[in-house]
């Protein structure tokens, strides 16, 4: 099995959770509009599930999920460079990320790592385990972009480049 089989076969994984984490999302909200609504029995519980589950979807999604060009984007500008311009832009941006992101890291896992203290109102889950996804996000985000440099850096740069593109090859239907 070759790195990319792996690779592929942990996306739909993932997927798969982040999916069934979504069903569980909405099947908790519907069941708390109806205890609301229906029997005038408000669950307390469930709307801090789906807040929870709500941001760990959304992080878990972005970080192990979507590929570049299925995140929302303003790329006017970079649409409109040309193949070099845009790979330099592309270097540009995704370093001063892994630099900003990774100079950040330390502080924003050590105040995650404080929240042991601190509880969520109603289900009592400590919060730095409701917050740990923020931190496994930018890890995975600052990795991913690391690969995305050595990439651009490399003989290859153009088949990243067209990855990055709205109209990548693995994209069309």
């Amino acid at each position: 099995m070759s790195l990319r089989q792996v690779a592929n076969w942990a996306r739909q994984a993932a997927a798969w959770v982040a999916a069934w984490s979504l069903g569980l999302v909405f099947a908790l909200f519907v069941y708390g509009v109806a205890m609301r609504y229906l029997f005038n029995r408000p669950q307390g519980w469930v709307d801090e599930a789906v807040i929870i589950l709500s941001v760990w979807s959304t992080f878990w999604t972005a970080a192990f999920v979507l590929r570049w060009p299925e995140n929302i984007a303003f790329d006017v500008l970079f649409a409109n460079l040309g193949p070099a311009a845009q790979r330099a832009a592309l270097l540009f941006g995704c370093t001063a990320f892994v630099v900003l992101m990774g100079t950040a890291l330390p502080g924003l896992v050590d105040y995650t790592l404080f929240l042991w203290r601190e509880r969520s109102d109603t289900l009592q889950l400590r919060l730095d385990v409701v917050y740990a996804v923020f931190p496994a996000f930018i890890v995975v985000i600052v990795l991913r972009l690391c690969f995305t440099i050595a990439a651009l850096v490399g003989p290859g740069w153009q088949d990243e480049l067209s990855r990055w593109s709205a109209a990548a090859p693995e994209d069309k239907a």
